[in-house]
Parts: structure tokens; sequence; C-alpha cells
């Protein structure tokens, strides 16, 4: 299984070079259905081909740009992996695939940008970081309800010794090194046994401000709950350091240096689920107390130029409904089709990208889900 998360997200958003190939199809861990799979992805490929040669490119232009989604099928190791849902995007820039944890509809899309609505719920609605804290290892992590992913962080801090270049002279005292005012040369600072245990806390708060350092460029723009991760009171003296104000009040307590990240995830989502859950009622609570007042809406012409603007909150939006047409690159509709025309893009899903690209939160929802449940998209502006 591939993991799927904001970064891959931003990238397929920022990087794509029109025309953009989207195909989505549902496939089975390996069993009986195999042949299946691999007939049902050749005739999506020859779909793509034929939309791709209507209006975009001359035939054999599109022939040659899909060659790397021919080859998936002979690619054995890639496909004996397989999942629930594939995700193939394709531009002139080359092809990213995702084998996904949720099952996908079968669906051909060629267009301007990437069809990525369809991946929202591994990322957005229940999407999470989890911090594990030890003085010897420290890790952080990208989740959902579905997966979990590693987050590099450069300059993360490991282990607390090594960081603050502690060193043990002997069984009752502690030093660290230091530098002599003025010459430049270290020194051995020693901590006796009397305040044994305030230098500890001391040491504790000097380490994890360095991990607080260097989280800062990763969490600064960010806004989903991060869980704590490790021994309570080393979870305890992080939450007085940290600066990220949405740091989630459920932990999962105890030595977690030898749990993988899949055991890690497999204990930390039935902590979180009701705090995200409470999360999205009190986003339609507000959406509900707002309508009316030109704060919420859920006319998909408000929404674009809303989107587009930066001024999109919250925005509900229901994966496998579509509204198809087109519109400029300010957000202003230029046409809309009870179905898909040649060129067309859904136009939810500009709303959905947009809203991300400024940094709106986007919750995915079933259809029966949504605030307003007429619609395929519902919004809650920031002013």
């Amino acid at each position: 299984m591939d993991t799927f998360g904001m970064t891959d997200l931003r990238q397929l958003i920022d990087t794509s070079q029109k025309p953009c190939v989207t195909i989505l199809t549902p496939t089975h861990l390996s069993g009986p259905n195999d042949e299946q799979d691999i007939v049902r992805l050749k005739n999506l490929v020859k779909q793509a081909e034929d939309e791709l040669s209507d209006g975009w490119l001359a035939k054999s232009e599109a022939h040659k740009m899909l060659a790397p989604l021919r080859d998936i099928p002979e690619d054995h190791e890639f496909w004996a992996k397989r999942s629930c849902g594939l995700a193939l995007f394709l531009d002139q820039s080359g092809l990213r695939r995702f084998r996904v944890p949720i099952s996908l509809d079968e669906l051909v899309v060629v267009g301007t940008v990437f069809h990525v609505k369809s991946l929202l719920p591994l990322i957005e609605s229940n999407r999470y970081l989890i911090l594990v804290l030890s003085q010897h290892s420290v890790r952080l992590f990208e989740a959902g309800e579905h997966q979990i992913k590693d987050i590099v962080v450069a300059d993360l801090p490991q282990r607390m010794e090594e960081s603050l270049n502690l060193v043990s002279v002997d069984g009752g005292s502690q030093s660290h090194f230091a530098m002599k005012a003025g010459k430049g040369k270290e020194t051995s600072v020693f901590h006796g046994q009397g305040g044994k245990k305030d230098t500890h806390k001391e040491e504790l708060i000097h380490f994890f401000r360095m991990i607080d350092n260097a989280l800062q460029p990763i969490l600064r723009d960010e806004s989903a709950p991060l869980v704590l991760a490790g021994v309570d009171y080393l979870l305890a003296q992080f939450r007085q350091v940290s600066r990220y104000p949405h740091i989630a009040v459920p932990e999962l307590r105890g030595n977690c240096d030898r749990l993988s990240a899949e055991q890690i995830h497999q204990k930390v989502w039935p902590l979180v689920k009701p705090l995200l859950i409470q999360e999205r009622q009190l986003a339609v609570e507000k959406f509900n107390n707002l309508a009316g007042t030109g704060l919420a809406s859920d006319e998909l012409g408000q929404l674009l130029l809303a989107a587009f603007y930066g001024r999109i909150e919250t925005l509900f939006i229901a994966p496998k409904q579509y509204q198809w047409g087109t519109c400029d690159m300010h957000g202003r509709i230029v046409a809309v089709h009870g179905s898909r025309q040649p060129g067309d893009d859904d136009l939810t899903e500009i709303v959905a990208v947009q809203t991300l690209l400024h940094g709106g939160k986007v919750y995915a929802v079933a259809g029966n889900e949504m605030p307003s449940t007429q619609h395929a998209a519902a919004a809650v502006m920031r002013y």
C-alpha cells in the first residue's frame, strides 16, 4: 500500500501540466480477480486515449503520452502489492501512482487539473499528526483513519544525551560541555546529587525546546490535531514547552520506542476519532448558524469565487458527486453541464483545490452528511 498525504496532494496541485490525465479504479487484494483488474485498467487507459485525442492532442501524441500507463500491468512487483483502490495521475512531467486503502469509483478524467477529490477522505476530514517522544527517539507522523506516514523533519533532535552533549563521569554526577567565557575552550559543568532532579528537568526543557524549534517550519502553517505519544511525565513537560496551539487532549501513554508506525496508528486512531468527529460536528453547526448571513453558502458560483480569493475557512464536499463545467482563472463560471463534456473539469473539485491552496480546511463527507444535502459542496467563509 502507498501512503497519500498533504505533500502528495500539494505536489499534484502545484506541479500539474495540462493536459492532466486521472484514472481511478477499484482493485482487489491478490487473488482470483487479478486478471479482472488488469483488463479493467487496460480498458480505462484506452478510454483515456480516446478522451486525450478529443481536442487535447493528436492521436499519435496521445498514444505516446499514455505509454507509462500501458506499462503498469506488466509491472508485476507493483501489481502484486495492490490495495482497495488505484489512483493514477499522468501529465507531461510524468506518472504518479498510488495504491490506496479506500475503494474508488471507476473514473477517467482528462482536464486542466488532476482529479484529486476522490482521495480527500485519506487526508482531510480525518487527518491528524502524531509526535512520538522519548529521551532516545523522536518521530513525527501524518495520519488518518486508513494510513500513517512518516514526516521527515530537518535537524530534529533524537537523543537527549547527544543533543545536549551530556556525558557521564561517574555514578553520582553528570556533566555537559560548556564554553569558557572568552577562551573558546570546552570545560565540564558538573551537576551533583543534590540537584539531580532539577537538573534533569532543565535538560528535558532544553531538549524539548530544541524539538519544538525543529518542528516550527512544519507546524507553522498546520491546524491538524497533534497527538502526543510517550511516557506521561515527558508528555506533560513537552506540553509546557511547545508553541503549537493544536495539541490534542488524548494521548498515547507509555514507552513507544519499539512500536512500529502501524502499531502506533492502531493505538492512536481510537483515541483521536471522537475528537475528529466532534470537530466536524462543530463545523456543521457553524455552517447552520451562519446560513443566511453571507458567511455560509452552498451556491457553486459563490463558492468558486470565494475559493479563488481565499475566503473559505471550511469546505464540505461530497467526493462522489460532480458538477462538470469550466471556469476562468478568477473562478467565474464559464459553463455548467449536466454531464461531462470535452474539456470540462469538476467545478466542485476546483473549489476544493483552491480552498486547500489558501489554507482552508476540507471535509470529505457522504452526500447525506452534507450540511446542505441538495448540493455537492458547502462552505463557511472567513469573511
